[in-house]
């Protein structure tokens, strides 16, 4: 998770192997809002995409996926129908500070309506004291 922490991006993730290696890893396209042209490159969605191309499958049983910041609902949903075994995030919409904050769906409750579809384990605010004041 250190890897992927950086005031300067602070929204980072990455699809990460059972040995620890990071697979692929993204900051994200859809900053600054005025350059966005495609809404859903979120970090998350961007490092799955990545790391299925690089992987040649769509299913990333085996992998995690890492964010330095809660996953949002499309995130999430998308980590499910990539078949991660799990995700691991620091930061939350609780310390989004200035910026806006918009009515968000928990990713813990995605994954607990998802449970049918495939489990996906959950670590929740790790590292968070490293990443809690990056839109303060």
């Amino acid at each position: 998770m250190r890897k992927l922490i950086n005031p300067k991006k602070p929204i980072t993730a990455a699809i990460i192997n059972s040995l620890g290696e990071i697979v692929s890893i993204s900051s994200g396209k859809v900053y600054p809002p005025e350059k966005c042209t495609d809404p859903t490159a979120h970090s998350e969605v961007d490092a799955i995409r990545k790391a299925c191309k690089k992987l040649k499958t769509c299913d990333l049983k085996g992998y995690w996926l890492y964010s330095t910041f809660e996953p949002c609902p499309m995130c999430a949903s998308s980590a499910v129908w990539a078949n991660v075994n799990g995700i691991v995030y620091s930061n939350n919409p609780k310390y989004r500070g200035k910026e806006d904050n918009w009515s968000f769906i928990k990713c813990r409750d995605v994954l607990k309506k998802a449970k049918d579809i495939h489990k996906v384990k959950l670590h929740e605010d790790f590292l968070i004291d490293e990443t809690k004041d990056f839109f303060l």
